[in-house]
């Protein structure tokens, strides 16, 4: 024990040299976003006894430990929250492109157009046999048209990106996935013996930052040793002999579990011969399920979803709720391998494509040859009679695509469906949006007398293959009006050609100054029973401020959580974030317990020198 002292003062030499070097790593990391603050675990070294026996004297100080300070509590609550930030902060911005289509008050929004329109139906009635004035007439509604067709073709360029940004991300998730599960298998090694692998931690808590904000997130890391949980060891021990193990869930599901990862996949939405499905009849083609790697749904209906994914997917897939419902009425084999299904009180009877997915008891069956009957208000599609037969009976109702309760692209170009259909049967039949006679119109358009004498001219139809349809495109059929979207709402094609077809006329007025139906049109506007808000201008008006208040309330949401997100990281950086002030002053401890202990050193040498070079010498 001659030596105890010098040994007891280099002990505490190499305790600050670390503390120092671990309180310098702190400050060249003070701006390293996702790094927490280190500290160096200092203890006392196990004492010996005294050789009178009387008594223990210490041999020194160890350090048993570099740690991370770090809140897993806070942790979580900022994920959470970032999470809701994520998901609003793709809807505010989304919703105001949208709102930007609308162009609402502008010099070349709806209202200047549809006043245009009826300024031109007035200039007609009050000189139905001016040529000048019928060409105008046609030019307005060219560009009524035109501003339809211009605003869904944009709604469906934007729901072309969304598909390509939820692509993006679920591609992120997979990224961030294999990262985690690396970062797993390097912490693993490297605390196999008891220590800390604080800046992978530190890496792998910023991975899951960044998985937060595309998805929700679940985090957990589970003890595994049997001894640990059995409470066998405790202590510095349980440091030791501590195994867990990292897991990190995304809406409930598992994605990195300790060494192994999982992906999700990205699916087109197609059958086997590679022709698209439509969830809602609004949807472009190409669009995108997410799947898991083993086959199974990734539930994009889940009302837990958050994240950016989730506002992604509210913006491309949102139908307030507004997909295809129906009753079964009856399911009949065909003897040829598939069942026909007849389907009443549909819901919707614009399903134009033929084929799709029907839902029934929450079971996916792929449907072709998809017909609707107008007569019983019926709609038969035919189902292969295996998969039908995995379906559990009785089935009483089922569904076409997803129910996503959100106000999204699907959502706004079924409104401007719905008000071309309406506007177009009401001007060209007379009829109101419940197939009543609109008093005052006279049968509409068709009924209506041109220049020449002539009836039975539509005044509004649609493009097939940019092919605009005429009076001579329905001499074996009727126009159907589920047949008009936005994208394709059209000028007939017999008045695009000559404007002595529009109808100004009634039966016997005289011509060519007979004005009585376009007397009928200028009326029409102020009908407030066209639609359920009421007359035509007040319709699409509701539709621009619905989208303004969802905008308004994602921008609302995201200014709100941006605040409580930076509120929750401000309260970790409290605890985990570097203080250079502090850094500073424990810098300074240090040093100077790195002096004394050199100091010590010194002082112990020269009592080492007296005692055994000079003691005795004369």
């Amino acid at each position: 024990m001659s030596f105890l002292g010098l040994h007891i003062s280099s002990s505490g030499l190499f305790t600050a040299r670390t503390a120092l070097d671990v309180t310098a790593h702190n400050i060249s990391n003070a701006n390293t976003t996702g790094y927490s603050r280190q500290v160096a675990e200092q203890r006392a070294t196990n004492p010996l006894p005294t050789a009178t026996g009387k008594g223990m004297i210490g041999t020194g100080s160890e350090v048993y430990g570099i740690n991370q300070i770090r809140s897993f509590y806070l942790d979580t609550k900022y994920w959470s929250e970032n999470t809701i930030l994520g998901e609003y902060s793709v809807k505010k911005t989304q919703l105001s492109l949208i709102e930007s289509l609308f162009n609402e008050p502008s010099d070349s929004g709806f209202n200047v157009i549809f006043n245009s329109f009826y300024d031109a139906i007035n200039g007609v009635v009050n000189n139905a046999d001016s040529g000048e004035h019928r060409s105008a007439l046609m030019q307005a509604a060219v560009s009524l048209t035109e501003y339809f067709n211009t605003v869904a073709q944009s709604l469906k360029k934007y729901q072309r990106d969304l598909n390509f940004e939820i692509k993006t991300k679920v591609e992120e998730i997979n990224v961030i996935a294999r990262k985690i599960q690396s970062l797993n298998k390097q912490i693993y090694k490297y605390e196999m013996d008891g220590s800390k692998a604080n800046d992978l931690r530190d890496e792998r808590a910023k991975l899951v930052d960044q998985l937060s904000k595309i998805v929700n997130v679940e985090v957990e890391e589970i003890e595994v040793n049997p001894d640990v949980l059995s409470g066998k060891y405790s202590g510095v021990e349980y440091r030791d002999k501590s195994e867990k193990h990292f897991r990190v869930k995304i809406n409930g599901q598992i994605l990195v579990d300790h060494f192994y990862a999982t992906e999700l996949r990205l699916v087109p939405r197609e059958n086997a011969a590679g022709d698209a499905l439509l969830y809602n009849p609004e949807d472009i083609e190409g669009l995108y399920d997410i799947k898991w790697a083993n086959g199974l749904d990734f539930d994009i209906t889940d009302p837990n979803l958050q994240g950016e994914l989730k506002g992604y997917i509210d913006m491309r897939d949102g139908n307030n709720g507004q997909n295809f419902k129906g009753t079964l009425d009856s399911a009949v084999n065909t003897g040829t391998g598939s069942v026909l299904l007849t389907i009443s009180n549909p819901s919707r009877t614009d399903l134009l494509r033929g084929n799709g997915i029907l839902v029934a008891n929450g079971y996916k069956v792929e449907y072709s040859n998809l017909k609707y009957d107008a007569a019983t208000n019926t709609i038969t599609i035919e189902v292969d009679e295996t998969r039908w037969n995995e379906v559990k009976k009785p089935v009483t109702n089922v569904e076409i695509g997803n129910s996503i309760d959100y106000k999204g692209i699907p959502y706004y170009l079924n409104r401007l469906n719905e008000f071309v259909r309406t506007f177009a049967r009401a001007i060209n039949e007379g009829k109101d949006r419940m197939g009543q006679d609109i008093e005052g119109m006279f049968g509409g358009h068709v009924n209506g007398v041109n220049l020449n004498g002539e009836k039975g001219y539509y005044f509004f139809t649609y493009k097939e293959n940019n092919i605009v349809k005429g009076k001579d495109d329905f001499t074996t059929d009727v126009l159907r009006y589920e047949m008009i979207t936005a994208e394709n709402f059209s000028l007939s094609k017999d008045l695009l050609e000559n404007v002595s077809n529009i109808a100004a006329a009634l039966d016997g007025q005289g011509l060519p100054s007979g004005n009585g139906f376009m007397e009928a049109l200028k009326a029409l506007r102020n009908n407030t029973h066209l639609f359920r808000e009421g007359t035509a201008d007040s319709y699409m008006n509701s539709i621009v401020s619905e989208l303004g208040i969802n905008a308004k309330q994602a921008n609302m949401f995201e200014e709100t959580q941006t605040n409580i997100t930076l509120a929750v990281e401000n309260q970790r950086l409290a605890i985990s974030g570097v203080n250079i002030n502090e850094e500073m002053v424990s810098m300074i401890q240090f040093q100077q317990m790195y002096n004394a202990a050199a100091r010590m050193i010194s002082v112990m040498d020269a009592i080492y020198d007296v005692t055994i070079n000079r003691m005795g010498v004369s």
